[in-house]
């Protein structure tokens, strides 16, 4: 008997401290939830737009390269005005192939449609960015000038050449 009323015993005290128990319920888990925050995109508009931008300068330039391999070979006043004209043309160009990476790489990632071309398009776009026509050209008769022209016109091809695959997007 004493064992059987032990085990009441028991089982009230169990069922009191199960039931009855002044204890704080446990905290919920108040961790915030990190939750994986999407890379931003631009669109394929905003990249086309730069292209835009600078596509007439660049084209105009690449058909003028025949003109500006051969301007400033004799002294005839035209072909001295034709090697002023390319020489800041050939200074225009570069810099806007700066101004184009500079705000083609303030952009975030591009749309998977457009992401090999634009990769492309910097590609093409560093080497014209790279030359210093606007500082070589500042004595437009010095062997850097016709250096960096020749550069120029060298670099402007493959950049006509991608511009001509942003046609779908302008």
């Amino acid at each position: 008997m004493k064992s059987l009323l032990g085990g009441a015993l028991l089982l009230c005290l169990l069922s009191v401290t199960a039931c009855g128990s002044s204890a704080p319920a446990a905290a919920p888990n108040t961790t915030p939830v990190e939750t994986a925050t999407p890379t931003p995109t631009a669109t394929v508009s905003q990249f086309a737009s730069v292209i835009a931008e600078h596509e007439k300068s660049w084209r105009d330039y690449e058909e003028k390269i025949v003109d500006c391999a051969f301007a400033g070979i004799s002294s005839a006043a035209i072909d001295q005005v034709k090697r002023t004209t390319c020489t800041y043309t050939a200074s225009t160009v570069t810099l806007e192939a700066q101004t184009a990476l500079r705000d083609i790489m303030k952009l975030p990632s591009p749309p998977a449609e457009i992401k090999d071309l634009v990769n492309r398009t910097i590609t093409v776009l560093e080497p014209l960015g790279d030359n210093q026509a606007s500082t070589a050209c500042s004595d437009q008769t010095s062997e850097a000038c016709d250096g960096a022209i020749t550069k120029a016109n060298g670099d402007i091809r493959p950049v006509t050449s991608v511009l001509d695959a942003w046609k779908p997007y302008l």
